[in-house]
């Protein structure tokens, strides 16, 4: 018998890290690529001013929401449509 539980699984640096980890070398590369691209994005660990963690947890939130209603596609697929076919050329 499986006992479920109302917890919430919450998503970590360290789950990100590992998911990123299960991907293909050459998914990481591309992926490290992509990111690159993007001008001023960067991780930092978050400051333990309440108004921070407020602020976080609002970001998480919204995060959350649009991958609950994304598509779950591959890399490619997902990057085709929201860049183009400049990707995968």
């Amino acid at each position: 018998m499986t006992t479920l539980t109302r917890k919430k699984n919450k998503l970590t640096w360290h789950d990100v890290l590992r998911s990123v980890q299960m991907l293909s070398p050459q998914d990481q590369r591309r992926l490290r690529d992509e990111l690159a691209k993007s001008a001023g994005v960067y991780l930092a660990r978050p400051t333990g001013h309440a108004a921070a963690i407020r602020r976080g947890r609002r970001l998480a939130k919204t995060i959350q929401a649009e991958l609950a209603a994304a598509s779950m596609d591959s890399l490619d697929e997902t990057m085709t449509r929201l860049r183009g076919q400049s990707w995968s050329s």
